[in-house]
C-alpha cells in the first residue's frame, strides 16, 4: 500500500494564526492587520469566512504536493517560492496572507469607482482570483477581457457573481470541487 508522501495540516489552526483568535468569528467585517509569530505580514480586506471558503477548497498541506491543475503547491494553494521543504503552520498562514493579498490588489484593481461591493461580494471574488490568478480572472486566451473582469470594472457586480458557475474547468475538464467551490463562492457573492 502506497503511503500519502503529503502531511495534511488544518486550515483552521490556520485561520486562527491569521486571525490571533481559536473561533471563527461570524462576523463578516474585514480581518485587518495580520501579526504572526509578532511581525505584521499584510493587511486583508476579506473576512473570516473568505478564509474558510478558500481553506475548505484548497485544503492545506505543509508538504508540496501536485493540484489538479498540475501545478506544484503547498500550504494552503501556495503555487510561489516552493522549496520542497516542509513548513510549518507559520509559514503557511504568511504565504496564504500574501497569496489573498495579491488576489485583492487584482480585484481592487479592476473595481468599479463609482460603486461599492458587499463584503460578500468581496469574499466571492476574491476566492475565485486566488483560485484562478489575476491574469485568467482578467484576460481570455486571445488577450481580450474576460466577462466577469468587464462586469467588475463596471460595477455590475451581481451580473459577476452569476459568471461564477461557469468557471468550472481544468484543462477542459469539468471538476466537481470547482463546481461546489463556485456554488459557495456565488451564495457568498448574494449573500446581504
Amino acid at each position: 500500500m502506497k503511503k500519502n508522501a503529503g502531511v495534511v495540516c488544518s486550515v483552521m489552526l490556520a485561520i486562527a494564526v491569521i486571525t490571533g483568535t481559536s473561533q471563527i468569528s461570524i462576523d463578516d467585517s474585514a480581518i485587518g492587520e495580520v501579526v504572526v509569530d509578532g511581525k505584521i505580514v499584510g493587511h486583508l480586506l476579506v473576512s473570516p469566512r473568505a478564509l474558510e471558503l478558500i481553506g475548505d477548497a484548497e485544503g492545506c498541506r505543509l508538504e508540496p504536493y501536485k493540484c489538479p491543475a498540475g501545478l506544484t503547491t503547498d500550504g494552503i494553494g501556495n503555487t510561489h517560492n516552493i522549496k520542497g521543504k516542509r513548513k510549518t503552520i507559520e509559514q503557511v498562514s504568511v504565504d496564504w496572507v500574501k497569496n489573498i493579498s495579491n488576489a485583492e490588489k487584482c480585484l481592487s484593481s479592476a473595481m468599479s469607482t463609482e460603486r461599492t461591493m458587499t463584503q460578500g461580494q468581496f469574499d466571492a471574488f476574491t476566492s475565485f482570483i486566488f483560485n484562478t490568478g489575476c491574469t485568467v480572472f482578467s484576460k481570455n486566451k486571445d488577450g481580450s477581457p474576460t466577462r466577469i473582469y468587464k462586469h467588475i470594472q463596471n460595477g455590475r457586480y451581481k451580473n459577476a457573481c452569476n459568471e461564477l458557475r461557469f468557471w468550472v474547468f481544468t484543462n477542459g475538464v469539468k471538476l466537481k470541487g470547482l463546481v461546489n467551490r463556485r456554488r459557495k463562492e456565488t451564495e457568498m457573492c448574494f449573500a446581504e
